[in-house]
């Protein structure tokens, strides 16, 4: 993964009170009952739309989600259509429109998915709702070599308009026509607070390090693309819906886990799904390619 160059640093009040705790504490840690978990998005490309439905697992649980099978999936649009999905024969959960479809900004999807998660012989109705909003209009991208403590790198900086909208954005990247960032808890997300209706001129993204660092640094930063000259980088700049942004950013912060003295406490995740868990989302992707000098 790059390193990147969003940072935003939230003001933090804090309060230190004398606490004497001398009684013992017991934590239940019992499991709660499973729960549907429904994730997918819809894409403005041609293709077979995918969501993945599953059964939540324990907290401490080393095996992915179990499938949930046989359910009924579709999807309706604010314009009057209606598209089935069916369960991939080879990849159980996994449920794919039957036709081709491209999503369409400003467009509101519903998905419906019906089936007896709970197995007591009656059928559930789970739903969710999205707008796929336009997309991010990207003048160029424009990259440099910098000399940060002896070490080469490149940085990669932005020039585009942005929206006088509230802003919410989702941001991942391909090397060599591989996708580097293909799970959540590496995604990039970040909100236009500080940017709103400006031009980004020369706004920094990322930066790679050069191969030639990579004896040096291979164990100190495990996070470190390396690159050389010649590879192409694919800047993806998707623009999301708050729910999503919000949803992306409680997953990664419970992967991390909170600073036990100034992190809050647990809480449900933002989801968008009724009576379940996980996340239906529609977005474009604006791509712009640069190569390493």
């Amino acid at each position: 993964m790059s390193r990147l160059l969003f940072h935003f640093f939230p003001c933090l009040l804090l309060l230190f009170a004398p606490l004497a705790c001398t009684a013992p504490i017991e934590l239940k840690t019992n499991d709660s009952e499973p729960v549907i978990v429904i994730y997918g998005a819809l894409t403005e490309y041609e293709t077979q739309q995918m969501i993945r439905i599953s059964s939540s697992s324990p907290y401490f649980a080393e095996k992915s989600n179990r499938p949930v099978s046989d359910a009924v999936v579709e999807i309706h649009t604010s314009e009057g259509q209606r598209f089935e999905m069916e369960e991939r024969s080879n990849d159980k959960g996994y449920y794919q429109t039957v036709q081709m479809m491209a999503a369409v900004p400003g467009v509101t999807y519903r998905l419906s998915v019906e089936v007896d998660f709970d197995g007591d012989g009656r059928t559930e109705t789970y739903e969710a709702v999205t707008t796929m909003h336009s997309p991010f209009k990207l003048d160029s991208l424009a990259i440099e070599s910098v000399l940060l403590m002896g070490y080469k790198h490149y940085a990669v900086s932005l020039y585009a308009p942005e929206s006088p909208s509230e802003d919410y954005y989702m941001m991942r990247y391909i090397l060599n026509d591989t996708l580097m960032e293909y799970q959540l808890s590496n995604f990039t997300v970040f909100s236009d607070l500080g940017i709103n209706d400006q031009y980004l001129n020369g706004m920094p993204l990322m930066y790679f390090d050069d191969i030639s660092n990579k004896n040096d640094l291979i164990n100190e930063d495990r996070g470190v693309t390396f690159v050389q000259s010649g590879d192409k980088i694919t800047v993806c700049i998707s623009r999301i819906e708050k729910g999503f942004y919000d949803f992306i950013q409680q997953c990664q912060s419970e992967k991390r886990g909170e600073n036990p003295f100034f992190g809050g406490p647990a809480s449900n995740i933002t989801t968008n799904i009724s009576g379940g868990a996980g996340y239906f989302a529609a977005y474009t992707t604006t791509l712009a390619n640069i190569y390493i000098p």
